[in-house]
């Protein structure tokens, strides 16, 4: 059996904070795009409850396109962030084991480390693109014109 002092114990922890503060980070970020996910859907419903006429129709149909997209990019970003915090909570896992072991488990840590970085990055992207078509919308024709029918739609 391994013998363990406080030292090594304390110095595994201190490690360990930078992955947990990481945690925090994405934690906060996962419940602004929950948020955001959730402003979608609302929009999505109240969309569907407008009344369509001829000239709306093609307006409204592109709004409802809008919206699923921007569902679909926010949901695909909580599932990269998710998954990183998932990874990150292993890398955890393997930094306290690598504690225990007498080889060093350096190269899994770079590896799981980076993959974690990576889902991370891509979960932004995905957000990031979210931000960006919503943010399009006001760019639009009808919002510039002030079409109240297609306005109070969105």
């Amino acid at each position: 059996m391994i013998e363990l002092h406080i030292t090594d114990i304390s110095k595994v922890v201190q490690q360990v904070l930078a992955p947990a503060f990481l945690l925090a980070g994405i934690g906060t970020f996962l419940t602004t795009m929950t948020q955001r996910l959730a402003r979608i859907i609302d929009r999505a419903r109240e969309v569907s409850f407008v009344t369509e006429t001829p000239d709306e129709t093609e307006d409204l149909a592109a709004l409802r396109d809008m919206l699923a997209i921007r569902a679909k990019l926010i949901q695909r970003a909580i599932l990269c962030c998710t998954s990183a915090a998932i990874i990150i909570c292993g890398l955890i896992g393997v930094m306290f084991i690598d504690a225990l072991l007498d080889y060093s488990l350096a190269r899994i840590i770079v590896a799981v480390f980076a993959v974690a970085m990576a889902t991370v990055m891509a979960g932004l992207m995905f957000f990031l693109r979210e931000v960006y078509i919503a943010t399009a919308s006001l760019r639009s024709r009808h919002i510039r014109t002030g079409d109240p029918k297609v306005r109070n739609a969105v």
